[in-house]
């Protein structure tokens, strides 16, 4: 609980913080498995302050059979070129499986690599995959992946 709230004291401080990113994504979760992959989508916000260059980030997702996963990490986007930037991310959060995947606990760790490209205006659209995962911590850990398509802009 302590931690929790650590958290949302964190990220409470940073909305007045300077503008960041939102990135809305429409994807799947589960996609490694035939037959079971269910449409997601999925709400994110960067924070505009970093240290060294990790950003701290904040989201969630949903799918079409009622999971939900609320999250909290940090991502370090890395321009390769003006226009192309690839970032991985590492978050936790709470995972409610509703009627999609039991992924074997509440506490899960969602890794993500997202490649996107700059526009003109200055958006974002991306191709992210991701793997959301225990780590171990429930009973079973049968993790399951993500892929999705993302538009990134100035919130």
């Amino acid at each position: 609980m302590k931690r929790l709230l650590l958290i949302a004291g964190v990220i409470s401080t940073q909305l007045y913080a300077e503008e960041g990113d939102f990135t809305l994504a429409l994807g799947g979760l589960n996609i490694n498995e035939s037959g079971s992959t269910t449409a997601m989508a999925q709400f994110e916000y960067r924070f505009a302050s970093d240290w060294y260059g990790i950003r701290p980030q904040a989201g969630f997702f949903v799918t079409e059979d009622s999971a939900s996963y609320w999250y909290a990490g940090v991502g370090y986007p890395w321009s390769f070129t003006d226009n192309w930037s690839l970032t991985p991310s590492l978050s936790a959060g709470y995972y409610n499986n509703g009627a999609d995947k039991d992924l074997g606990y509440d506490v899960e760790f969602y890794s993500q690599l997202l490649l996107e490209y700059r526009l003109d205006n200055g958006a974002r659209v991306g191709l992210g995959i991701g793997h959301v995962s225990n780590a171990d911590l429930g009973d079973f850990n049968p993790g399951a992946e993500t892929a999705y398509l993302s538009y990134r802009f100035k919130f």
